[in-house]
């Protein structure tokens, strides 16, 4: 009774479904890969300070959650000095623990620090206490598209890495190589 979905279709149907393989392939196949798990923690993390930023600003979260920021004598701290503090603590333990399921604890917690650092990158760029700046949008953006890339397409971004080395490599011996000036006598 409880392993079906009504009482002629068992749950597992949908693996069988196009959409459930794409989702199947999409998502789960990813879930225990750290860049998928980065940019799964950092998306969530990013959506929810955004929904709690906006409703905060509709002055309706107090409803829900008596706290209207964190104040330490008149000062606000802003979250992304949390963000900052998870980065540095998740960069130090990755020094010493190289255990797997450690790896995927700190990806989720460098993926939810990335989020609250870059929500509030207006603020540590151009110093605007502007949480609606364009600026933080883009860097989000791209901070998603860059963790999307290399969850997904690892193995183009290698071999293109590699191409773009070779080629780095190709124009430094040229530079280095002397090249006489030309002198025109008129």
């Amino acid at each position: 009774m409880f392993n079906k979905i009504s009482d002629s279709r068992p749950v597992n149907h949908i693996k069988k479904t196009i959409i459930g393989r794409v989702i199947k392939k999409l998502i789960f196949s990813k879930l225990e890969e750290i860049p998928f798990i980065i940019f799964f923690t950092f998306l969530l993390t990013f959506l929810f300070t955004r929904f709690f930023i906006h409703f905060g600003s509709l002055n309706r979260i107090q409803e829900i959650i008596p706290v209207r920021g964190i104040f330490i004598n008149g000062i606000h701290i802003h979250h992304l000095n949390f963000g900052i503090i998870i980065l540095a603590v998740v960069g130090f333990v990755s020094l010493y623990d190289i255990k797997p399921l450690t790896h995927r604890k700190l990806s989720a917690l460098y993926g939810i620090g990335l989020a609250l650092t870059f929500d509030e990158f207006a603020l540590w760029l151009k110093l605007e206490n502007d949480y609606h700046a364009r600026i933080t949008y883009d860097a989000v953006i791209t901070i998603t598209l860059i963790l999307l890339n290399i969850a997904y397409f690892p193995g183009f971004w290698n071999r293109m890495g590699k191409k773009i080395l070779r080629l780095s490599h190709h124009f430094i011996s040229l530079a280095r190589q002397k090249v006489k000036p030309v002198i025109h006598n008129p």
